[in-house]
């Protein structure tokens, strides 16, 4: 619970259970970090924990391996009676610093509490000096996500490393990459290499009459999953469908209903054009992409996207017609849950599943999908459609979740549709919906989104997502109970200098100020 010592550490998110007691342990050259014997898969965590303290105090100490009972100087050892993958115990005591886990994944969130501890400049402490205290600590939910939109504007492969160390540091443990767009089609596809080629460049953004374009290799993205790894974090790719597909399109065109010449779009407005869901070779086509992208990405779950797909062309096109007719479809809303049917059995063939935007009006998703709440409409009322419709689901309702969305009147200019969305705002999201813990079970987690027409770089991202995210964080990790927004405002002072020391460019909210 709560407590005016709690909130001095300004530990974000709070952690389940804290208690202090008076005193201090100062690290000394002479401590050294033991390591359980049995938990030497922990090595990369130790590591961790070593620059960790360079970092802090300058002190460099070894790593060795450790009896279990060792209870002087800097130990981690396994525990297997912790049952969270991601549950941690983590003790400061006047002999030293204790951290317990049963995974890899505990330790390292673990040590993300502990970097919070050390002072900063304006605390005036000497830097080696740590409070005693106790913490048990684990995740509310299992899926805690930040979504970046590389589709609308390209971000180097270094910039979303430098996102995910951000957001690792707060217990984010998903990143989603929306891959591809009307606007940009960002993976390779080695069966497919108009999809970049042509696909990736659109001749200008919203008028400026300047070409972007970029995309990543395969090995590039590799590359990325397994930084992420080390950060435990999973990517999770998006490849949108059967809508937002004119860099789909303007390499392919003969997978459209009525093909034509397409060119990508320059402007973000949601395009009619969708892949033709009659023909055998669009099934084929996603088959292909899909094994590829299975290639680069374990994660068991693969984002299809699903959202904003005008059906106009489908109520018009003699190849879906003859298809609904095949398969006893009476209106296209069926023929959307066929298709989508249709991927499903492509990924499960991979032993995956998928990932959806929510849309009330699909007339069924396959049995093991997991759907994204977003929309802003009745956000209480598609929880419960989702509920009944046996499927899980994930909280980015876009009035708290949105981070493309203005911080402030004018942050956006000339974009009148969307709301503000405030530091305390986004404090207020309540993930569940209030839902009681016996009704909520299908919730299995939260994700910010940062949706890139607005955000044409790295630096713009961050400038987004921080402070946001940090009210986000406590929403993810820590229970109803842990809450509070005047405890969470006494906190932020110490995070905003952590930002800076470590080069996050975030948004003073000067609002809390002017109150």
């Amino acid at each position: 619970m709560l407590n005016a010592q709690s909130s001095d550490l300004k530990i974000i998110p709070q952690p389940l259970q804290l208690e202090t007691t008076n005193g201090h342990f100062s690290i000394k050259k002479e401590h050294a970090i033991f390591l359980d014997p049995n938990f030497q898969d922990a090595k990369p965590e130790a590591q961790l924990l070593k620059q960790l303290i360079k970092k802090e105090t300058n002190i460099d100490l070894s790593i060795s391996n450790a009896k279990s009972n060792a209870i002087d100087g800097i130990t981690i050892n396994r525990n297997t009676s912790i049952k969270n993958n991601e549950g941690y115990k983590l003790e400061i005591n006047t002999k030293g610093i204790h951290l317990q886990a049963s995974s890899r994944a505990g330790i390292f969130y673990g040590i993300q509490t502990l970097s919070q501890l050390f002072p900063v400049a304006i605390e005036n402490k000497p830097n080696n000096r740590l409070p005693l205290l106790s913490i048990i600590d684990n995740p509310r939910f299992e899926y805690r996500a930040l979504m970046l939109d590389p589709a609308r504007h390209f971000l180097p492969i270094a910039a979303i490393k430098e996102y995910i160390d951000a957001m690792a540091a707060y217990k984010f443990n998903y990143l989603h990459l929306h891959l591809t767009d009307d606007h940009g089609w960002r993976i390779e596809i080695k069966k497919y290499p108009l999809l970049t080629k042509i696909g990736s460049i659109r001749k200008e953004t919203n008028g400026n009459g300047i070409p972007h374009g970029g995309f990543y290799t395969q090995d590039e993205l590799k590359d990325l999953v397994a930084y992420a790894k080390s950060k435990h974090v999973e990517i999770i790719p998006e490849i949108d469908m059967p809508g937002h597909g004119m860099s789909i399109l303007s390499a392919y065109p003969d997978l459209a209903c009525f093909p034509r010449k397409f060119e990508v779009s320059t402007v973000p407005e949601v395009s009619k054009e969708l892949l033709c869901a009659g023909k055998p070779e669009v099934y084929q086509f996603y088959e292909d992409v899909i094994n590829e992208v299975a290639s680069i990405f374990p994660n068991p779950k693969l984002h299809l996207g699903g959202d904003e797909a005008p059906l106009d062309n489908w109520k018009k096109c003699p190849h879906c017609q003859l298809t609904m007719q095949k398969n006893n479809l009476d209106h296209e809303e069926k023929l959307m849950a066929h298709f989508f049917d249709r991927i499903n059995k492509i990924l499960t063939k991979l032993n995956k599943e998928p990932l959806l935007w929510y849309e009330s009006d699909v007339e069924s998703y396959p049995k093991n999908s997991t759907v994204f709440l977003w929309r802003n409409e009745e956000p209480d009322i598609k929880t419960q459609e989702i509920k009944s419709r046996g499927l899980l689901m994930i909280n980015s309702y876009g009035r708290n979740t949105y981070f493309d969305y203005p911080q402030s009147k004018g942050d956006i200019p000339n974009v009148k549709w969307m709301s503000v969305l405030s530091l305390k705002k986004v404090y207020e999201f309540d993930p569940v919906r209030g839902l009681p813990e016996n009704e909520n079970q299908f919730i299995k987690g939260v994700q910010g989104c940062v949706w890139g027409e607005y955000v044409p770089n790295i630096e713009r991202a961050f400038y987004m997502t921080y402070p946001r995210v940090l009210a986000l964080s406590e929403k993810a990790w820590s229970t109803k109970s842990n809450w509070s927004w005047e405890q969470f405002k006494k906190k932020l002072d110490k995070h905003f200098i952590k930002l800076l020391n470590n080069g996050v460019k975030y948004r003073p909210p000067i609002e809390l100020y002017t109150e």
